[in-house]
């Protein structure tokens, strides 16, 4: 299922709609409760993922594509920080990469 959600989010060609972020959120949440699954493939996935949405931003900055996926990564990781408070640890220093990328942060 996570390799799903970084697929949606791979092949994102406009802005979401409709809160599409929190669905995928909801997609990951719900993988990490599985008490089967194992919480490094957690981390993994957003580790991961955050490469590649960052690789190709910087890759393409002026391709809005670029950036759908990578403000859609942001808001989905936002999703979860609220959502599911174990994982801040691993989202916070995520979110405020983003944040400082962006140039909202110094």
């Amino acid at each position: 299922m996570l390799d799903v959600v970084a697929n949606v989010l791979a092949q994102q060609k406009k802005p979401f709609l409709d809160d599409e972020e929190e669905r995928l959120a909801m997609i990951v949440l719900r993988v990490s409760q599985n008490p089967n699954h194992a919480t490094g493939s957690i981390s993994r996935f957003f580790n991961e993922t955050d490469i590649i949405r960052w690789t190709d931003y910087t890759e393409h900055p002026h391709n809005n594509e670029a950036y759908y996926r990578v403000s859609s990564w942001k808001r989905l990781m936002m999703t979860l920080y609220f959502m599911a408070p174990s994982m801040q640890p691993t989202l916070l220093p995520l979110v405020t990469k983003y944040f400082q990328k962006m140039g909202y942060l110094d």
